[in-house]
């Protein structure tokens, strides 16, 4: 008779999202059944306090009071214990997902989800300038932004998995005819939108405006139709840029005037600062793992992939230093930092923070692709979406910290 722990890990890898499902409803059950029977103790001390009063807070500006509890914008220790609790068992779902569809997860697929990264820390941005109205600001703050997106990446992805899969007319044997009617479908609804006078921000790009940035971007899909290689990636990458390349024009009439809100005034200076220091410091990792590339232990420093992890948590790190201590005296306004653990390393010392990001960047490869490479060959997929998921917490908050610098926000 096998043992007990054998049994669970069988039935781990045979019905794990079965039963990080059954726990995500049962968790949810209990939730509910608490807020009805003890809304004190469950909403209005628990949820309200850590998790919904400082959403509200980020979209008012302000501490929020609900039946006397008070919620300030920011993380607590709570809140981020739970949100990255989340984002394991999202990971593990999102793996399986992958996994059950054959989808190769490597530096290719980061390239594809890169303007999703993008559009996160963008929106982001607009809602700090005050750019979104009410109930759609609550959906461009943390965490709901985080499954507005996530959202988007599985609805390409499945429309990959239709087109590829099942979609077998002989008039529709092109990729590009069978991907073209969902674009078309998403700028019907866009301008049904726009007739009905649904306002979500404070400029409203008319349908003509967002139909020129659906046809941008669809371009790759054409271009890479003609050459009979749309894959995965290809889809999933134009689908981002239909939702990034709007947020972008949006950030530019800001940059170049038209501003809806305060600003302390663009900073190009601060941006030029910090893109050159991440370059500075990366290129310096590219030429050490380069000149030693016969050496396997530091030859996997240079590789996309793992060099994306320096650039993104580089990014956050010197952006929240420069912007927050302000150390070269250019006349920053004063920022301040949400997460407790950032905050208490730069209290200790300033540099600190970029320092950990980047010894700590140092490590996880290392333990990656070096330590345990053996034992992790066989679950390559889900180191990479580790790796990018590891990206994408650096790359994501050091973006929105660098443009609201730029912008003076």
């Amino acid at each position: 008779m096998p043992p007990l722990s054998m049994k669970w890990r069988e039935l781990v890898q045979k019905k794990g999202v079965f039963l990080l499902i059954s726990i995500l409803v049962l968790f949810l059950v209990i939730v509910i059944l608490g807020c009805l029977l003890a809304p004190d103790v469950f909403y209005d001390q628990w949820i309200w306090k850590y998790y919904w009063g400082p959403v509200v807070a980020d979209a008012t500006g302000h501490s929020v009071s609900y039946h006397g509890v008070v919620a300030s914008e920011g993380y607590t220790i709570l809140s981020e214990i739970t949100y990255g609790f989340i984002l394991i068992m999202s990971l593990y779902g999102i793996y399986k997902l992958l996994k059950r569809l054959k989808i190769v997860v490597d530096w290719w697929f980061c390239v594809a989800l890169m303007p999703y990264i993008l559009f996160g820390p963008i929106t982001r941005v607009l809602e700090d300038t005050g750019y979104y109205t009410n109930p759609f600001v609550y959906w461009f703050i943390s965490p709901l932004i985080y499954l507005q997106i996530a959202a988007y990446v599985i609805v390409f992805i499945i429309l990959w998995y239709a087109v590829e899969r099942h979609i077998k007319k002989p008039y529709l044997k092109s990729t590009f005819l069978r991907i073209f009617p969902a674009f078309l479908l998403i700028d019907g609804l866009y301008t049904m939108l726009w007739v009905l006078g649904v306002s979500y921000g404070d400029y409203i790009l008319h349908p003509l405006e967002f139909f020129a940035f659906s046809l941008l971007a669809f371009l790759p899909l054409v271009y890479f139709s003609l050459k009979k290689r749309v894959t995965l990636n290809v889809i999933v990458f134009c689908g981002g840029l239909l939702f990034l390349l709007p947020s972008v024009y949006v950030i530019g009439r800001w940059i170049a005037g038209f501003q809806w809100g305060f600003t302390y005034g663009a900073r190009f200076d601060v941006f030029l600062l910090i893109i050159g220091l991440v370059a500075l410091i990366c290129g310096a990792v590219y030429l050490v793992a380069y000149t030693f590339r016969r050496h396997e232990k530091i030859a996997v420093y240079k590789t996309p992939l793992n060099l994306s992890l320096f650039v993104g948590h580089m990014i956050d790190g010197l952006s929240s230093y420069i912007s927050i201590y302000d150390p070269l005296r250019m006349g920053l306004p004063s920022y301040l930092e949400k997460h407790p653990a950032s905050n208490i390393l730069m209290e200790f010392w300033p540099p600190l923070f970029p320092i950990v990001k980047f010894l700590l960047i140092v490590a996880v490869i290392y333990l990656f692709d070096v330590l345990y490479k053996t034992e992790l060959k066989q679950y390559q997929t889900l180191v990479n979406l580790l790796k990018i998921g590891i990206f994408i917490l650096g790359v994501s908050p050091g973006i929105r910290d660098l443009l609201r610098v730029t912008m003076g926000v």
